[in-house]
């Protein structure tokens, strides 16, 4: 699943490349590959329109086409606007249809607006929990969890996904306010690593960002069943999402998933047929091969990725094919998101990083490439500061 190729391995393959490359590096420390992948763990480091609004109740059932009406048992009304919309599913996951109104929380969109648990939507073709017809600056969607009481504390905590029990590590702030709605960070390991390392490095050192500046944020990283990231996992997500969403208090048009390596693969992965819940993402050194990648729906979603230009586990282009690597990644999100895609996207050169916004992007689905003089890593000083922490933070934030 991760062994950087031009040609996919198995899994099995996979493992028994890692099993190998571990022995040999075990006094050393060595970049591995998206095969092998991560770096050695890396250390902690030290660092629109308008549309109803109202508190979520109730559930419904999965997104479905035709006439809006409402669903579930919703704890307070919103309204909406607009025409075309449909039914959405627990936590303001949109269908498609025509008329209605929405019971439960309502969010702007294009001309119409959302509903979330136990609601319906409206809006000049729908807008979605994931940022679809959503605008930076829009105000935020309140999830079920909202208003009540939770017994959820802080640690590493189990949930059963896909008949499995499963484990991930959930961070709230030590003043949580159930009235508040905090933005959700879904945050994946590298290959081989674990929950806790994700964690040690303070999420990807995005929790620091956040509290200084005072954003409301609750932080997940999940644990992978053997090291590696696969189809079930995106059940995990669901199941993790669809718990801290009826238990917390979320803004449901803010939930943020990133990762390194092959954290980055599966945030890619995720990226491709979930932008109706994933606002944003963020692909730290990610590839879209030796990954689970599912049928895409193509539907934009605000997208960022780094690479380091000497990265051979991870690259910008894997030998010589035109399909894998990065850089077909940022392609593709680019296209779906309506940029313009230049012939030679601006890389890195010489010097620091250069980070490449497209243009012409759809309003609310900004995408971004950054590229750098290094190696397979989620940790890149420039004058002793690891900047992509901060460009990943300033892209989230805009949201």
């Amino acid at each position: 699943m991760t062994h950087m190729t031009t040609q996919p391995q198995s899994k099995s393959g996979h493992a028994r490349l890692i099993r190998a490359a571990f022995a040999s590096l075990a006094l050393s420390l060595a970049l591995v590959a998206c095969s092998i992948d991560g770096t050695v763990e890396p250390p902690a480091g030290n660092d629109g329109g308008s549309g109803g609004s109202g508190t979520t109740g109730g559930t419904s059932a999965q997104p479905t086409s035709g006439t809006a009406t409402t669903a579930g048992t919703p704890s307070q009304a919103g309204t909406a606007s607009g025409g075309g919309g449909g039914m959405v599913g627990a936590a303001g996951h949109a269908g498609s249809g025509s008329g209605g109104q929405t019971a439960g929380s309502g969010a702007g969109g294009a001309g119409g607006s959302q509903a979330g648990a136990g609601g319906s939507q409206a809006g000049a073709g729908g807008s979605q929990a994931g940022g679809s017809g959503l605008m930076p600056g829009n105000p935020p969607v309140l999830s079920a969890g909202c208003g009540k009481a939770t017994t959820i504390t802080n640690g590493k905590k189990t949930i059963k996904s896909s008949n499995v029990d499963r484990e991930y590590i959930i961070d709230i702030p030590s003043d949580y306010d159930m009235n508040k709605p905090h933005r959700l960070f879904y945050t994946s390991h590298w290959i081989n690593a674990k929950d806790t390392d994700v964690q040690g490095q303070n999420y990807y050192f995005l929790k620091p960002l956040a509290v200084a500046d005072k954003v409301p944020a609750i932080f997940v990283a999940p644990q992978s069943d053997d090291g590696t990231w696969d189809k079930p996992d995106h059940a995990l997500f669901d199941d993790i999402l669809a718990y801290v969403e009826a238990n917390l208090c979320i803004d449901t048009t803010r939930v943020f998933a990133t990762g390194f390596s092959f954290g980055g693969m599966i945030t890619y992965s995720l990226s491709v047929n979930h932008q109706s819940v994933i606002r944003a993402a963020v692909g730290i050194a990610p590839a879209n091969f030796n990954i689970y990648v599912p049928p895409k729906t193509h539907a934009p979603i605000a997208w960022m990725q780094t690479t380091g230009m000497s990265d051979g586990t991870c690259p910008w282009i894997s030998g010589s094919s035109t399909t894998n690597g990065a850089k077909f990644i940022a392609i593709e999100h680019a296209t779906d998101n309506g940029c313009m895609v230049p012939t030679d996207i601006p890389i890195w050169k010489t010097g620091n990083h250069v980070c490449y916004d497209f243009t012409g992007c759809k309003a609310g689905y900004p995408t971004k490439v950054c590229t750098f003089d290094g190696p397979h890593t989620n940790i890149a000083n420039e004058g002793g500061k690891n900047w992509i922490p901060d460009e990943s933070w300033k892209f989230f934030k805009q949201f």
